[in-house]
Order: structure tokens, then sequence, then C-alpha cells
């Protein structure tokens, strides 16, 4: 719902700000006063296009600014778009720049303005600015039309048969499509599978191979320096060896004299025994140490082609080895397709049998709701002093059924004898649009989720007796919805649980629209010059009155609108 509008330099707006109630509240004012430009702003709102041409006279931008009261749709859609929620409340803002750049905000984050028409969509509906008429956007006709006729107990079944079709399909897709398609890929796995079965990676296998090509790669240093080891160990004058005999020939004659030297002979004896066993294993390995390209060769060709492999798999070599076993798997099942597609296909024909089945029930239970709402409809229109205009529910079939049914939904109207029925977002008038909303929204009333209607001309044309019927009508939506409504009749005005009246004023040479709520006598007056025009006769005060007083005691007898809130 709607709690506040402000304009500051928009077309003759220097700075406006209106609060807004649940229910009805209209729009009054003399020709020219500035009623259309609230709506053009509300439309900016909504995601509409801007033009510098609004800006005020020597100003380098406007602004728009609102504030709504959240739905439970609006308030998701801000979070689905993470977009930061401030209680129940949302506020919008919308800079227009003359450069052509403008800005958009939702509760003071940047958005585009793109978001801000996906976000408001359905929330606010403008009659005659079709984008932003929920009503009018085909997607949502089938929608309307099931929540109307209340056909949710024919519409589970039908999901629950057509996701078990679905779910027949994916099994058949996942054995491999049709019998094209399936040969292709079991080409692929065997090319997979060969390849795979060319290299047969071994587990581990890729960490020896690099060990084994770093010894491979550095032969001739490690003969060389285990050689040089060996000559300090044993094989050189003055080795290790040596020099430890010597010292263990000197300790072994202080034993004979002191036996205080036995650990440190045994010492030197175990020490002795490593260096010699030492020295045999360096000359095994110096000896057995020879430099072979073409073993390196082979070790660099299987790494660079298991590397290949893992890039080609987007895995590891323990992955490698997985989607070996996968392809084998994958092949066999595919190769062994025909026996499980014959089992799926008699499933199948019995689940599309039973999900058609269901799906022509809903196409009858959407054709009988099709038809009462475009009775309901044409009744408002005639209502609405358009006896003439044509409205159909036009239920068709689809190519193939879909997760929503069998059928295509679209609303479509003609507003004069002779004319072709055309969809809604093709209706010109901005009267008709507006007579035609109301007659929707009155039809629609308990399953249309938009917050906020307005209406503008929704009087155009008509007078009298049936300038109290829109009037009813108005207030009638009203009860379930805030209605912002601009009108030139005082039998719609008289309705109103809040009266706007919208003037031009003159100061300092420049020209200003400014926004008043009426008080009752105020409202009483109001109605009186649009009875008798600029000058109030007692007679049109006296019809006022007896305007205020017929609609107050319809208006009592109807259901109240929410309590109005403080914005």
């Amino acid at each position: 719902m709607l709690l506040a509008l402000r304009i500051a330099n928009f077309s003759v707006v220097e700075e406006l700000e209106v609060t807004f109630g649940p229910g009805l509240t209209v729009l009054t004012g003399e020709t020219g006063a500035g009623k259309s430009i609230l709506v053009d702003a509300l439309g900016l709102l909504l995601g509409g296009r801007a033009d510098a041409d609004v800006i005020r006279t020597g100003e380098d931008e406007a602004t728009v600014e609102a504030l709504l009261e959240g739905s439970s749709v609006l308030l998701e859609r801000l979070g689905q778009r993470g977009l930061p929620r401030l209680g129940v409340e949302v506020s919008l803002r919308r800079i227009i720049q003359r450069g052509g750049r403008g800005k958009a905000y939702v509760n003071g984050a940047l958005v585009t303005v793109g978001v801000l028409a996906e976000l408001m969509r359905g929330v606010m509906d403008i009659a005659g600015q079709h984008e932003h008429v929920g009503l009018f956007d085909a997607d949502r006709h089938r929608v309307l039309v099931d929540e109307f006729g209340q056909l949710a107990p024919l519409m589970e079944p039908f999901i629950t048969a057509f996701e078990d079709l679905a779910a027949l399909d994916a099994k058949a897709e996942a054995l491999g499509g049709d019998e094209r398609l399936a040969q292709e890929r079991i080409e692929f796995l065997r090319f997979q599978g060969d390849e795979l079965e060319k290299w047969s990676p071994q587990p581990g296998e890729d960490v020896k191979l690099e060990h084994e090509r770093r010894r491979l790669m550095g032969a001739h240093k490690l003969q060389e320096v285990t050689r040089v080891a060996e000559g300090f160990l044993c094989t050189q004058d003055g080795s290790a060896v040596e020099l430890v005999g010597r010292a263990l020939g000197l300790c072994l004659d202080g034993l004979k004299i002191d036996a205080a030297l036995s650990p440190v002979v045994s010492s030197l004896q175990n020490a002795l025994a490593d260096l010699e066993d030492a020295g045999r294993t360096l000359s095994r390995y110096s000896e057995g140490m020879e430099s072979d390209p073409a073993r390196l060769a082979e070790v660099d060709e299987r790494l660079d082609a298991l590397r290949t492999l893992c890039r080609k798999h987007r895995t590891d070599l323990p992955g490698l080895l997985t989607r070996q076993a996968e392809i084998a798997s994958e092949r066999t099942g595919l190769e062994n397709r025909q026996v499980s597609l014959d089992l799926l296909l008699s499933e199948r024909l019995a689940a599309q049998a039973k999900a058609q089945t269901q799906a022509a029930a809903l196409t009858q239970g959407r054709k009988a709701a099709a038809l009462k709402l475009a009775t309901a409809v044409r009744t408002g229109l005639a209502r609405l002093a358009m006896p003439r205009a044509s409205f159909e529910v036009r239920v068709e079939p689809c190519n193939a059924l879909k997760a929503t049914g069998a059928d295509a939904v679209e609303f479509l109207f003609s507003a004069n004898p002779g004319e072709a029925l055309k969809p809604l977002r093709k209706v010109a008038s901005g009267g008709e649009a507006s007579r035609l909303l109301l007659a929707l929204k009155g039809a629609l009333v308990a399953v249309d989720g938009c917050d906020t209607y307005v209406l503008d001309e929704v009087d155009a044309g008509v007078s009298g007796g049936v300038a109290d019927v829109v009037g009813q009508m108005v207030r009638d939506v009203s009860r379930n919805r805030q209605v912002l409504c601009i009108t030139h009749l005082p039998q719609v005005a008289a309705y109103a649980d809040a009266h706007l009246r919208v003037e031009k004023r003159q100061s300092s040479g420049r020209t200003a629209s400014r926004v008043t709520l009426l008080k009752p006598d105020d409202r009483t007056e109001e109605l009186a010059r649009m009875l008798s025009g600029v000058k109030v006769s007692p007679e049109a005060v006296g019809a006022a009155q007896a305007l205020l007083r017929s609609a107050n005691r319809v208006s009592s007898s109807a259901p109240a609108p929410r309590q109005r809130r403080s914005a």
C-alpha cells in the first residue's frame, strides 16, 4: 500500500508531499491542474521510462520518492535480490537528470531501473499506462483464471502426473535420448575408455615416475658424488676407515692397561663397521648408476600422457581412476539401454495417458472459469456504460504438455462492436483502460494480489446514474484494496474515504501545483464546484450535500477499509 509520495521539481510541481491511506482516495481539480502529474510520477517509481522534459524549468534534476507498506511479495523480492529490508516499509526514489543519466534507489540501495520494474511488477497497477498494469500481462492470465475458478483441486493431481512423466523422460534422457545421440555418446565413451586403457594409470604412479625422472636426469652427478664419498670413507689415503682403524688400535693397546677404555673401544668398533658398510653400499650404488636416455624419454612421455589425461578430464590421478570406472559403467549401461528403454516406454505411455487425462480435466475447469469470468467482466463493463464492449478469456491448446497444463490463456477485449478482439496491452484509450481495469478488478478482487490501483479517467464519457454506478464500483473495489482515483465526477468523488484537491497557484511569476487534503466542509464545497462550475450556487451546495449523504448511506452498509496509517 502506498503511504506517501514526495515530488520535487517535477513538471510544474516545485515540491509536493502527499500521504495516502487505505480505501478510496480521490483526486479532483480543474483540467490542467496537475492531477496526472501524480500518476506520471508513480509510473517512474514502477520503472517507467524517464524523459528530461519532466524536469521543472530552471532545475537540473527532478526527484520522485514514495514510501510503501511492504506486502509479503514485495518483501520477498527484496530478499531475493539482496536489497536491504527496513522493517515492513519500503522506500523508493527516482532521480531524473537533464544529462539523461538518472538514478533509482530502493531502501537507499542503488538499483537499475530494470530491477525497480521487476520489484514493483504487480504491486501497483496504473490504468492508462499498460506496462504498469499487472492484469494486462498475458503471462498472469492463466494464474488468475486458475485462482478465480479455484482450480487447485484439479491442478494438484495434474502436477503430480506431469512430474511423474517428466521423471520418466529424464530417465530416458539419462540413457542417451534417441538412438543417434546414444550411439554418438557410446563412441565418445569408447574413445575415452580406450585412451585410458592404453595408458592404464596406476595408483601413485605419478609420484614414482617423478622420482625416477629426477634420478635419471641426475645420474652423472649421483655417480660422481657417490664415488668421491666412497673415497673419503674407505679407498683413498687418510680415509675415514683408515683413521678410525688407527684410533681403534691405539685404544686396544690402552685397554690392556685400563679397562675403563672398554666403552670407547666398543664405540669405535661399531663406527668402523658402519663406515665399511656405508662404503660398500656407495660402491654398489656408484657401479649400478648409469645414464639411460631411453628410459628417461619413456618416463617423460608417460608423465606427459598422464598429465594430459588429467587436464582433459579435469581431475587428478585418483580422480582419473574413478573416471575410468565411470566411463566403463556408463558405456555398459548405454550398450544395454534398449532393454531399459523398452521398460521405460511402457511406463511412459501409462504416465502420459494419466497426465493427459488430468490436463483435459484442468482444461474443462479453465474453460468453465473463463466463461464465468468473462460474464462477470462484461457485466461490469455494462454497468460502466460500455454495454457493447466485448471481453473474452481465450483458452487454447498448447503444442505440448507443460508444467502448467495443456492450455494457453489470454484475456481479449474490444471496446466497440465490429472491432476485432485484441490483447489487453493493445487497449488504446486511457478511459477504456481504466474502466476495463475496474471491471476486471471487480471480478478478480478476491484473487488479484495487487496492493494499489491507480485509476485515471475511469469516468470518461459517463454521467448521471452511470456515474453513480462507477462510484459504487470503485468504492466496492477499495474495500479490499487501496484505490487512487482521478475523477471529474462528483458522483464518484462522493464515495471517497479521503479527498485530495489539486490546484495551480501563481507565485513570483511561476506556476506551481499543490495538493490539499479536504475536510468535510471543504469536500462539500469541492463537490458543489464540480457540479456547478466556477460560481458555486446554493443549489449546487445542496446537491453536493445530498450526494455525500447518499454515498455515506451506501458506504455504511459495506465493510470498512483497513485503518489509515500515518507515514
